[in-house]
C-alpha cells in the first residue's frame, strides 16, 4: 500500500513539473500571445494570435511564401505563429459583405503577391496551419495587400470603425492587409432582448422602438411591446411612446389623451431632459424644444435638470452666454450626487465664454 502511495506521489510530482515546464516554455516564447477585441454595437470581435518578429528577414515572398501549393494542395499561412490564430464573433456578421454565423474560427491566409485569401475555418483548435483541411472552410474572402509603415512585430488592429462596421488589418514588416467586418446592430440588440429572460419595462420599450425603427409598418407589434411595458407600471416613457405610435396610426384623439397622461407622470431625466431635447435632436424642431423647456422653467425655475437641458439647447443654438448661465443654475440647484457633473459643465462653458 505504501509503495502504491509513493508511486502515485511520484506521478503527481512528475506531472506538476511537466506542467510547470510547459508554462515556463510558453512564457519564454519569442512570439508572445496577443489579442485584440473590438465591439460593434453589442457584437464583440476578438482575434487571438501569436506575434512573431521580422528580425530583418524577408517576410512575404520569403518566410511566408507566395502561392504555396504542392501537388495541388494549398498550404496557407497561420496568420501569426505557434497555435492557430483565431477570430470569434458574438453575433452573425458579414466579412467583405459575405455572411458568416456567430462563433469561433481558425484564421488562415493564402498569400499571393498581389492578393491575399483570408480563410475562416470551422476548426479553430490547431497548431498552426500544418493540418489545415480545406473541407473545414466556413468562408473565404480576398483582399489586396498594400505597403505601410514598418512593423517589427506582427500586429492585428481595427484601423477604421463605423457604427455598424470595422476594418481589421494584419500588419507586419512593410505590408498591410485586412478585411471589413459588418453587422446589423439593431437586429442583434433586438434578438438579445427577445431571448432575455425576466424582461423589465426598459427592455420592452427598447424592443418597441427597434421594431418600428426597423420596419415602420410594424406599429401594432411595437404597441404590443409597449403594453407589456405598461403592465409592469405606467411611466412617462412608455406612455409617451404609446402616444407616438398611436399618432403614427392616425389615432390623433387617442394619442393626445395618452400624451396628457404621460406628461402628468413626467419626472427626472426622461421628462425634463430627453423629452424636450428629442424634438431638437431627432426632429430638428428647435422651436418646440425651446417652448417646452421655457414652460418647464417657468413652472420650476430651480429644476436643475431642466436648466441643464436648456444649457444644451443654447449650445446647439450657439449662444454661449445663455448656455453658461443655465449650466450655472444647474450647478446651483443640483443635489450632491449631481454636483460634480453640473460643476464641470458650468466651469468648462464659463472658460469658453471668458476666452471669447
Amino acid at each position: 500500500m505504501k509503495i502504491r502511495q509513493l508511486f502515485l506521489l511520484g506521478v503527481f510530482l512528475m506531472t506538476s513539473i511537466s506542467i510547470t515546464a510547459q508554462d515556463m516554455l510558453v512564457a519564454t516564447k519569442v512570439s508572445q500571445r496577443a489579442s485584440v477585441t473590438q465591439r460593434i454595437g453589442t457584437t464583440d470581435i476578438t482575434v487571438v494570435y501569436h506575434s512573431p518578429s521580422a528580425k530583418n528577414r524577408k517576410i512575404f515572398g520569403g518566410i511566408v511564401p507566395y502561392d504555396f501549393v504542392v501537388d495541388g494542395v494549398e498550404y496557407p499561412w497561420r496568420a501569426g505563429s505557434n497555435q492557430n490564430t483565431t477570430i470569434e464573433f458574438k453575433h452573425d456578421v458579414k466579412i467583405q459583405g459575405k455572411p458568416i454565423p456567430r462563433g469561433k474560427y481558425g484564421l488562415h491566409v493564402f498569400v499571393k503577391e498581389k492578393e491575399w485569401i483570408f480563410i475562416f475555418s470551422n476548426d479553430s483548435d490547431k497548431w498552426g496551419s500544418f493540418s489545415y483541411q480545406k473541407e473545414e472552410d466556413a468562408l473565404r474572402v480576398t483582399a489586396t495587400p498594400v505597403p505601410g509603415p514598418y512593423q517589427e512585430w506582427l500586429n492585428y488592429q481595427f484601423v477604421t470603425r463605423e457604427s455598424g462596421s470595422a476594418h481589421l488589418e494584419l500588419q507586419w514588416s512593410n505590408v498591410r492587409c485586412g478585411f471589413q467586418i459588418s453587422t446589423d446592430v439593431s437586429a442583434n440588440v433586438l434578438s438579445d432582448l427577445k431571448s432575455k429572460k425576466g424582461k423589465n419595462s426598459d427592455d420592452y420599450i427598447k424592443m418597441a422602438e427597434l421594431t418600428v425603427e426597423r420596419d415602420s409598418g410594424k406599429i401594432n407589434k411595437a404597441l404590443r411591446y409597449v403594453e407589456k411595458s405598461l403592465q409592469l407600471g405606467k411611466e412617462f416613457r412608455n406612455l409617451m411612446l404609446k402616444s407616438k405610435l398611436l399618432a403614427k396610426k392616425g389615432m390623433g384623439a387617442e394619442s393626445k389623451a395618452v400624451e396628457h397622461e404621460a406628461l402628468a407622470l413626467g419626472e427626472g431625466f426622461p421628462y425634463y431632459y430627453y423629452y424636450p431635447l428629442s424634438f431638437m435632436l431627432l426632429e430638428d424642431n428647435r422651436e418646440k424644444a425651446f417652448e417646452i423647456l421655457s414652460e418647464m422653467l417657468k413652472k420650476e425655475p430651480e429644476n436643475y435638470i431642466a436648466n441643464l437641458a436648456m444649457g444644451e439647447y443654447y449650445i446647439k443654438t450657439r449662444n454661449q452666454e445663455k448656455a453658461t448661465y443655465h449650466f450655472g443654475k444647474a450647478y446651483e440647484f443640483a443635489g450632491e450626487r449631481s454636483k460634480p457633473y453640473t460643476r464641470y459643465m458650468y466651469l468648462s462653458n464659463k472658460l469658453i465664454l471668458d476666452s471669447n
